[in-house]
């Protein structure tokens, strides 16, 4: 097995979509394929806590509520899959940069994925008439404020695992969730579509999957040599389940 092959994660059509098959992996390899199920939206609600009323327990903008009744989970581009657990070598497919683009009908992506290493970048465009300042903080130690002229890009580098909220000032509507993978062991799914982790070493793993606007799931895995395992996530605004 080559280099390459070893450390490749394919984005596939999901079973019965019409899509390519994935060879099985080499006898001392594991391979693990998460399938990313569709199931259109129920309900006219946001998550729990975005009521839609001029009230809410947890404290949000009710038009924020609004724009999360609109979201159509059942075709959702922008879902991160992670694994994490010891023995995972460096070199796996996680982007080492990304590019979000802010333009007169907001940002273009939900959600960003980067890997853990220093030198990921993140490139912020703006397409806007007017300068914006966008701010991205959480659950890890890193963070960063940056000001963006009118047609111009800035870029900012977060290192530390973990999920950050990038927000705009003079935007309300840009609110983007940044992940940064716990390993290299990442890539980003749609809804309808697998995610095919190859050439991984056999073991014991955490698999995470965090889809915009909805809580991350995770569960343990386990991936044995010369096999393929194959979870499936039904991401909704009603569930997030996991089915052998």
């Amino acid at each position: 097995m080559t280099a390459r092959a070893a450390v490749a994660a394919v984005l596939l059509a999901a079973a019965g979509c019409g899509g390519p098959s994935h060879p099985p992996p080499a006898a001392d390899r594991a391979q693990v394929v998460v399938e990313l199920e569709a199931r259109a939206k129920e309900g006219g609600r946001g998550p729990k806590g975005d009521s839609g009323d001029s009230y809410s327990s947890a404290g949000r903008d009710p038009e924020r509520a609004k724009n999360s009744a609109r979201v159509d989970y059942g075709d959702l581009p922008d879902i991160a899959v992670m694994l994490a657990g010891p023995g995972l070598p460096d070199g796996g497919p996680a982007p080492k940069a990304s590019r979000l683009r802010i333009g007169p009908d907001g940002a273009d992506h939900r959600l960003l994925l980067l890997g853990p290493a220093k030198s990921t970048v993140l490139t912020l465009e703006n397409a806007t008439g007017a300068a914006l300042t966008l701010g991205c903080w959480g659950g890890g130690s890193d963070g960063f404020v940056a000001t963006v002229p009118a047609g111009r890009e800035a870029q900012a580098t977060l290192s530390a695992p973990g999920s950050y909220e990038l927000t705009c000032d003079e935007r309300d509507d840009v609110r983007v969730t940044v992940i940064v993978a716990p390993t290299s062991w990442a890539a980003l799914g749609r809804s309808n579509d697998s995610v095919v982790f190859d050439g991984l070493p056999p073991g014991d793993y955490e698999l995470v999957v965090q889809a915009p606007r909805l809580p991350e799931v995770r569960r343990k895995v386990s991936a044995p040599a010369g096999k393929r395992t194959t979870v499936t996530v039904r991401p909704s605004v009603n569930e997030m389940e996991f089915a052998k």
